[in-house]
């Protein structure tokens, strides 16, 4: 896969650009440039940045006097050299596999543009956001009407939860307006969308966003002042909508396009009481993962939880749970009908869990179960998962065998199964000790 442009603006962000761009540059498809464009900084991030570069070949740090957002932006355009364009906020971060899913949904789908959910964080409270209900790939009509029944919403605005085609960007000399300082991003995205055919919807957060009190999106919630400020973007808004349906289409529509001055995005909430909010835990697996060593037997809580990880970016994209995500990688590993108690064991799988996750695989399609021969056994049944799953393993092994020759991972491989088959030896051999207990104490 070719190159990806991560840009990021830094303008005062010493205390969270580390968190950023390390993010970043722990990505699983490592292939990327950083592109750090200082804005006449007056902390200590320029130091932070020429550090960062010197640490990674990678980092690109840029200084330049101050312009605003906009312009370091497109500061970072003019020296971007990658294939695809993805943009970061310095108070922000990525999950580990943004890259990559953003970039093959992209290409597998052959849109112009990919879009992912993402998660907002407030005061140590973060929930996902998403605004199109299904994944899958949009026409750019079908997108522009997604948007016209919220058009405010930072999911379509924004710049950090998509990927674009530099190719695009660079024909049609697509920027930022750097004469305005409210919903450049929204300018920028309409503008690209006029030269898309077709969007790519992905069912995944690819981005933390960390919502601060004080910011402009918080300041911006008088409604007087938000459609001051919206007045000098509706235009690019009307335009866009005007190109994009035929006359009378947009006659239809008009009354929803400018619905959009009156739109108050509620975005910026994490609040812990409502529905899908949570505890930003972060730190905590942060300590766990640091607190391993990188070997001995606490390898293989390393690599349950890289698993974990991978399972949990399926469990979002197909709309289905953690539980059940598990269960169904475990059916399709096994390859075979299997009963509740074979799968439970699995790290946070009860026989409970497993039962209950069953029951729902079954009703939405995903598994089928066999009640045939007495107890119920349950098989894999889902040719739509066949390839993320497939696509997991090849991700986790590219990982954990990042760096070490083809020799080494065979090695690596035979040792891992001869020591599985000791562990499965000693194992059964504890259960049939107990079932032959039972059955003597049966008879006597």
């Amino acid at each position: 896969m070719e190159m990806v442009s991560v840009i990021v603006p830094v303008y005062n962000a010493e205390g969270s650009l580390r968190r950023c761009a390390e993010s970043i540059l722990a990505q699983d498809r490592p292939e990327l440039e950083l592109i750090l464009v200082d804005d006449g900084s007056r902390d200590g991030s320029w130091d932070l940045m020429r550090s960062l570069a010197g640490q990674d070949a990678r980092v690109r740090a840029i200084r330049k006097e101050n312009g605003g957002v906009s312009s370091a932006r497109n500061r970072a355009l003019e020296e971007a050299s990658g294939r695809y364009v993805m943009f970061a906020d310095a108070d922000d971060w990525l999950p580990m596999d943004a890259v990559k899913l953003l970039v093959r949904e992209l290409e597998e789908s052959g849109a112009d543009l990919a879009v992912g959910d993402f998660y907002r964080v407030m005061d140590g409270n973060v929930s996902r956001k998403g605004a199109i209900a299904n994944g899958g790939v949009l026409s750019r009509r079908e997108y522009a009407d997604a948007m016209m029944l919220s058009p405010a919403d930072l999911y379509y605005g924004v710049l950090w939860n998509k990927i674009y085609r530099r190719d695009l960007i660079e024909r049609f000399s697509l920027r930022m307006d750097e004469s305005i300082s409210y919903s450049e991003d929204m300018i920028f995205n309409l503008e690209y969308l006029r030269h898309v055919d077709a969007v790519a919807v992905l069912k995944t957060p690819v981005y933390y966003y960390e919502f601060t009190r004080g910011s402009l999106v918080d300041r911006n919630t008088n409604l007087a002042a938000t459609v001051r400020m919206k007045k000098s973007v509706i235009g690019y808004y009307d335009e866009f909508f005007r190109e994009t349906f035929d006359p009378l289409e947009y006659q239809e529509r008009l009354p929803v396009i400018y619905s959009y001055l009156f739109a108050v995005s509620r975005d910026s909430l994490a609040l812990p009481f409502l529905p899908g909010t949570k505890k930003l835990s972060a730190e905590a697996e942060d300590a766990l993962i640091r607190d391993l060593p990188d070997s001995g037997p606490e390898t293989a809580l390393l690599e349950i939880r890289l698993l974990e990880r991978y399972l949990d970016s399926i469990s979002k994209k197909h709309g289905i749970g953690q539980d059940e995500a598990k269960v169904l990688y475990l059916l399709r590993k096994l390859g075979r009908p299997c009963r509740p108690g074979e799968l439970a064991g699995f790290p946070g799988l009860t026989r409970s869990a497993v039962t209950l996750a069953l029951a729902r695989l079954v009703m939405r399609g995903f598994a089928v179960r066999d009640n045939s021969g007495g107890a119920a056994r349950y098989g894999f049944d889902c040719a739509r998962l066949e390839e993320d799953l497939s696509r997991l393993e090849r991700d986790f092994d590219a990982v954990r065998f990042e760096g070490l020759t083809e020799e080494e991972i065979a090695e690596y491989r035979r040792c891992s199964d001869a020591a599985a088959a000791n562990i499965r030896r000693h194992l059964l051999a504890e259960v049939r000790a107990e079932e032959t207990r039972s059955d003597g104490n049966e008879r006597t």
